[in-house]
């Protein structure tokens, strides 16, 4: 389970409702927010939940929202048609499994809490990432229960990791915290203060990004690469970058099939251009290389396996969907494009997929500078 290097939660008692933390979150280029509605009452948060569910469809679904807590809205949020991303529950809520059977709510990405060995090592089965904390006493939890520290972090991250879960950290972090955490293994750090008292909560995400890939480097040398995510996301621009950086060739699935993409979709239909990006990409693969594919060519199950197999690393070029459009709307070269609202939807389908890869989150930097963040400390 891959997650981005910092996970913000909302925070009921500050002066934006919680629906603006969410699109501020998003605007700023955060993939995921947790809702947390604490202490307000359940018809407030469902009508600010509710708005931030919709802003998110609309927006193709970023960010992704995890509810707090909350399994009935969560249900409620399905029936409207607003599946969220996910669902946190903590130990004194539903567990997991139980939810899992809930209408709407089989194919979310469930998460839970843990604060102690007996909890982390037996942390329910149907969870994909996990809490470990709080790392330190917290004063947006007046409850919490008693700080791991940085020896309770290892331990936890190891016997998450050990289940397939990924660990996030959670409990009065600042920025300085993050490379020891990457270090003791966690995945993600969840924070609220330090995202609510940043100037600029996009700096604060590109210092973690950044930080996790000095202590977990994305690429190891020799490596092929594989550039998959939306369109407009910038995914031939970085490996053009990466390519240079890392003195290997690029190649680019759409151009290995030929100068019009248009007439390839009139004259074989998307099933039949998606088989034919399918060959484009195994031809791609065949040697190490830097290689950025089609949007939709990662959709493909032996696209996936094909890539795997060759040994290639795979990062998702995570652009905010707005961001892509504003880029590739309407261009006649790219006939998914044409409109907006399909153009959100097929983002957010295709994102489960993207999911499964390490993110790359552009922020607003060059190709270059992602480029050269990403290998300065290959290993």
């Amino acid at each position: 389970m891959h997650l981005p290097p910092l996970y913000p939660i909302t925070d009921a008692r500050a002066p934006l409702s919680l629906a603006e933390q969410i699109r501020k979150l998003g605007d700023a280029g955060f993939p995921l927010v947790q809702f947390r509605g604490k202490p307000l009452d359940a018809r407030v948060q469902w009508q600010e939940l509710s708005t931030a569910l919709r802003a998110s469809v609309a927006a193709g679904g970023w960010p992704a929202i995890c509810i707090n807590d909350r399994a009935d809205l969560a249900v409620l949020a399905a029936q409207e048609g607003l599946t969220p991303w996910g669902l946190h529950l903590g130990q004194s809520d539903l567990p997991p499994t139980e939810a899992r059977r809930l209408p709407g709510l089989g194919s979310v990405h469930l998460g839970t809490s843990t604060h102690r060995p007996e909890i982390w090592e037996n942390a329910d089965p149907a969870c994909d990432h996990a809490g470990v904390g709080p790392y330190r006493a917290t004063a947006t939890k007046e409850d919490h229960d008693v700080p791991v520290g940085l020896e309770g972090l290892r331990q936890g991250a190891a016997a998450l990791l050990a289940k397939g879960m990924a660990p996030v950290v959670i409990g009065g972090l600042t920025a300085a915290d993050a490379g020891t955490c990457f270090q003791a293994g966690a995945e993600s750090l969840a924070m609220v203060g330090e995202v609510m008292r940043s100037a600029d909560p996009r700096e604060l995400l590109w210092t973690l990004q950044v930080e996790r890939w000095n202590v977990r480097p994305l690429l190891a040398p020799g490596q092929g690469v594989v550039l998959i995510g939306g369109s407009g996301a910038g995914k031939t621009s970085l490996g053009a970058a990466l390519a240079a950086t890392l003195g290997l060739p690029f190649q680019d699935s759409d151009q290995l099939l030929g100068p019009s993409i248009p007439d390839l979709f009139l004259n074989h239909g998307e099933a039949g251009f998606r088989a034919l990006e399918a060959q484009a990409v195994a031809r791609c693969v065949e040697r190490p290389c830097v290689a950025a594919l089609g949007a939709g060519a990662w959709e493909d199950p032996g696209t996936r396996a094909r890539v795997r197999e060759a040994g290639f690393a795979v990062l998702w070029v995570a652009e905010i969907p707005e961001v892509a459009w504003g880029r590739v709307g309407g261009d006649p070269q790219r006939p998914l494009a044409a409109e907006r609202e399909g153009f959100m939807a097929r983002y957010a389908k295709r994102a489960a997929a993207w999911w499964e890869a390490p993110m790359v989150l552009p922020l607003g930097r060059s190709p270059q500078a992602l480029a050269a963040a990403i290998v300065k400390k290959m290993c």
